[in-house]
């Protein structure tokens, strides 16, 4: 049963959460690049292998070569032109993707959210709104991971349950498809395929472990 092999997927969902996050933080240089990005490459293949058999990975491993070829200037320059694309075109906040203009009520709402479970997380985003999908995406994987810390996990698969639902999946899937048109390389395209992908199959797996708490 899933919710007997529930700590470890916690712990791999985790990773793929961090590394979701990381896919959408500016990397000025090819050293950013290679600490937000290429560095996590081998811990995310090895929670791809744990996860198999429960998501489907149609974009992942298509996602993790592109990246894995970024070993230049040559080959970061058109990424970071797709992030400029999308801050300009697209802007990655849910306070924007909402209303159209960066609403500080739905920043506000995010920031309760986090302190509701005692996240501190947030500060190592000092420039970035709270409403930033690379600060919502980490989000959840400090729930993930406290989930996978807890003894009694179930208070955070239920922040994760409505995180996601109440906010996340209110628009990132709309960001996804307008960003769609915008992007032009190969690793952001699949980076934000996979975003849509992985959120819309972790909700189910969510509700899954959280009924299968209740029963047990």
């Amino acid at each position: 049963m899933l919710r007997s092999l529930s700590k470890q997927i916690s712990l791999f969902r985790s990773i793929l959460y961090d590394f979701l996050s990381s896919l959408y933080i500016y990397p000025y240089r090819l050293s950013e690049f290679e600490e937000f990005v290429k560095s996590k490459i081998g811990r995310v293949r090895e929670a791809r292998m744990a996860l198999v058999k429960i998501y489907e990975f149609r974009h992942l491993d298509a996602l993790l070569d592109a990246a894995e070829k970024v070993d230049g200037y040559d080959q970061l320059t058109p990424i970071e032109v797709d992030f400029t694309r999308l801050d300009y075109g697209v802007p990655p906040f849910e306070g924007y993707l909402h209303t159209g203009y960066l609403d500080l009520t739905v920043e506000d709402a995010v920031k309760k959210f986090y302190a509701e479970y005692g996240a501190g997380f947030e500060k190592e985003f000092r420039d970035l709104r709270a409403d930033h999908i690379a600060v919502e995406l980490a989000f959840m994987s400090y729930l993930a991971y406290k989930e996978h810390e807890a003894e009694d996990p179930f208070k955070y698969l239920e922040g994760q349950s409505r995180f996601i639902t109440n906010h996340l999946l209110t628009w990132v899937p709309v960001f996804v498809r307008r960003g769609l048109k915008l992007v032009s390389t190969e690793y952001m395209r699949r980076a934000l395929l996979f975003t849509r992908e992985f959120l819309n199959q972790d909700k189910d797996i969510i509700e899954i472990l959280m009924n299968e708490d209740e029963d047990s």
